[in-house]
């Protein structure tokens, strides 16, 4: 399929007045090219660069934008243009015969015939994202998300003021705001800014170590969150029909994946042709559009995993034949996830089961050598909390709270406190809250 031609335009500097050129799109298919529609929401289409002032702004272009799961299509027609109606419609013409060049006749649809006009750029990417599913309400928390970032990104600078602000706003440091930051270190990592990646990256292990909710979060690697229990066929069915959402749907699939399997789908068809023989139409309906869902997200899933166990078996080669394993374990840190530990358990496995037992030592090192380096930048309190749990003794966890004074804090005893009523682990339970009474009282006796 051909990608979608651009446009190379000519400006001058708006700061400086220098010449520049810019790459530009008049149309944005995401059906054709889906990847644009990050871009475009991430403000990486249609800007221009000046080499001199370091300036850079939005070009001002007409955008005909086309999405074809959600029916869309937008006319974007920037106002400085100051284009004579006879103009706009003659442009959108042309952009809409373009994009009819490109479909098949079945997916010419009447949606195309009829762009919605907008005059302003935000109200573009406000329609896009109303597409998704994402409310005003939605948008302006996202927002609210990403002015917290930049400040925090503006206070890095100086300690002091970082670890105020963060005291301040510690509330809003939650779930989502972490989720956000991640997403955001990605995208600059897929657009190719990596040294803005990696400042965002120093301000998420900043925060891991100052925030009420970062300190928990990266406790939680190493206590376990809550398990999820063993289910039986009909009751996984009973949890997948109460999922409230796709997102808690696919967290149950991709959970309890196993346990969707050929004698699952028997099952639940057997109950759909139940109730449709019961003349039950609405509950079978009900299953039938479930059993579809299932469907699409097993495939998706398994197709994840075919190609995340892909990736991590070319990891671990390119670890096995690199010249310095630990400058390569640092270099690629975030790589190392579940599917890598997989694969080199599997690996393990072959090489044990080989009888090479060089081949094995070698493997058990660079696992153990991957999970000292990750170690390393936990947050000061984590890694104590790490040691403190794999102590002996009552005597042995005193030294240590001695040794480690600087950190020991009610901020380490709280996080002790909420770990021990989450983890779902009862033995790793039960010592996180003697750890939290010991702590306590040392605490009170120091001061």
């Amino acid at each position: 399929m051909n990608k979608i031609p651009t446009q190379i335009v000519s400006l001058n500097c708006p700061v400086c007045g220098t010449p520049i050129q810019s790459e530009v799109y008049s149309l944005i298919d995401v059906g054709l090219e889906p990847e644009l529609k990050g871009h475009l929401l991430r403000g990486n289409i249609n800007t221009a660069h000046c080499p001199k002032c370091g300036g850079e702004g939005l070009v001002a272009v007409p955008i005909l934008y086309h999405d074809p799961e959600h029916e869309l299509l937008l006319a974007y027609l920037p106002p400085e243009m100051q284009l004579q109606d006879d103009e706009r419609q003659r442009i959108i013409g042309d952009l809409t015969n373009l994009i009819l060049s490109y479909l098949p006749p079945e997916q010419r649809k009447g949606y195309l015939l009829m762009p919605k006009i907008l005059l302003s750029y935000q109200s573009l990417l406000e329609r896009i994202l109303e597409a998704e599913g994402i409310t005003p309400e939605m948008m302006e928390a996202q927002q609210e998300r990403m002015d917290l970032m930049q400040r925090l990104l503006q206070a890095m600078e100086d300690e002091q003021a970082l670890a105020a602000l963060v005291e301040e706003e510690d509330e809003r440091l939650d779930f989502e705001f972490f989720a956000t930051l991640g997403a955001y270190i990605e995208a600059n990592r897929q657009d190719g800014l990596e040294n803005t990646a990696r400042r965002l990256e120093g301000l998420r292990e900043k925060l891991l170590e100052l925030s009420s909710y970062g300190r928990k979060f990266a406790a939680q690697m190493l206590a376990g969150t809550p398990d999820h229990p063993p289910l039986t066929r009909e009751e996984l069915l009973e949890e997948l029909q109460a999922a409230e959402s796709e997102e808690a749907l696919g967290e149950l699939v991709t959970w309890y994946r196993a346990g969707v399997d050929y004698g699952f789908f028997q099952m639940l068809t057997e109950r759909m042709e139940a109730h449709e023989q019961a003349g039950e139409m609405e509950q079978a309906q009900r299953l039938g559009q479930l059993r579809e869902n299932l469907l699409e997200l097993t495939a998706r899933l398994d197709e994840e995993t075919r190609t995340a166990l892909a990736q991590a078996a070319e990891l671990l080669q390119q670890l096995l034949n690199s010249e310095s394993p630990e400058d390569f374990i640092r270099e690629h840190l975030e790589q190392f996830d579940d599917a890598f530990f997989i694969v080199l358990g599997a690996n393990l496995q072959a090489a044990e089961e080989a009888g090479q037992q060089e081949a094995q030592q070698r493997l058990q090192e660079l696992g153990n050598q991957i999970l000292e380096i990750a170690q390393e930048n936990l947050p000061p309190q984590v890694r104590l909390l790490r040691d403190l749990l794999s102590a002996e003794s009552q005597e042995a966890i005193k030294e240590m709270l001695e040794e480690q004074e600087d950190w020991v804090d009610e901020n380490l005893l709280a996080l002790m406190q909420s770990l021990a009523q989450e983890v779902a682990d009862k033995e790793t339970a039960d010592r996180l809250g003697r750890l939290a009474e010991w702590t306590k009282s040392w605490l009170e006796q120091r001061d």
